[in-house]
């Protein structure tokens, strides 16, 4: 029977090792410096945007519109969109005009409180929606 155990016994540390189960060293390429952060982040942002002018309007998802509906701002400004809506998740996509036009962003789904944030750069409209909830309606950004 003692012997079983010590079998078993290096069998669940051979397992352990296989798995990854150890620590990494600090001179090992995937080791990751300590975060401050906490593991599930409740702030999702799109991939990096040239710096802003410092100023953010802010939108607010609510049931399945945003407010304000129409937002006006000048170049550099800064939208953070946040979802409000307890009942659903919801996404903010980009429309282009055009067939020829590329989507400028498109947020991953945003559980309640989660937000979203692009800076706009170049003056133009830009149309918006959540596909999922937005009926075919959208909302417009307005750059000067």
């Amino acid at each position: 029977m003692r012997k079983f155990s010590v079998i078993l016994l290096i069998l669940l540390v051979c397992a352990a090792i296989i798995c990854g189960c150890t620590v990494p060293s600090s001179s090992s390429p995937k080791a990751a410096a300590p975060s401050s952060q906490p593991a599930v982040q409740s702030t999702v942002q799109q991939p990096a945007t040239p710096a802003s002018n410092g100023i953010v309007k802010k939108v607010e998802i609510i049931q399945s519109s945003f407010d304000p509906d129409i937002v006006s701002i000048s170049a550099g400004t800064t939208v953070v969109w946040t979802n409000k809506d307890t009942t659903f998740n919801h996404r903010v996509v980009h429309l282009p005009e055009l067939p020829s036009d590329k989507e400028l962003f498109h947020s991953e789904l945003l559980s309640y409180g989660d937000t979203f944030s692009y800076t706009f750069n170049q003056p133009g409209r830009y149309r918006y929606s959540d596909p999922q909830h937005g009926s075919g309606r959208y909302s417009l950004v307005i750059v000067t």
